[in-house]
């Protein structure tokens, strides 16, 4: 019995993974650049963080809505004690 080739995945999938994933990347950057400016301006990095989260609430709500967006801070509190947003410092 012959072995069925190995599938890859390919296509629109793999582009469109790709094209948000370069997406982010550069929307992380131009937000850390703007931070670091921020910062040596003297506004204190909590203060930052509250602003962030408020425009970035306030923005998903007005494209999710209120019920999809309280859906997803409910699963915050699990993803915090996983450490999604824990910035861990790569091995060189």
């Amino acid at each position: 019995m012959a072995d069925k080739p190995t599938q890859t995945v390919a296509g629109p999938a793999l582009e469109q993974d790709s094209f948000v994933a370069e997406h982010k990347r550069k929307a992380m950057a131009l937000f850390l650049d703007a931070w670091d400016e921020a910062c040596a301006q003297g506004i204190p990095s909590d203060l930052l963080s509250e602003v962030c989260l408020y425009l970035a609430l306030t923005d998903l709500i007005e494209d999710r809505g209120e019920e999809d967006v309280a859906a997803i801070i409910e699963a915050l509190p699990e993803r915090v004690r996983a450490g999604d947003f824990t910035l861990r410092e790569e091995p060189h």
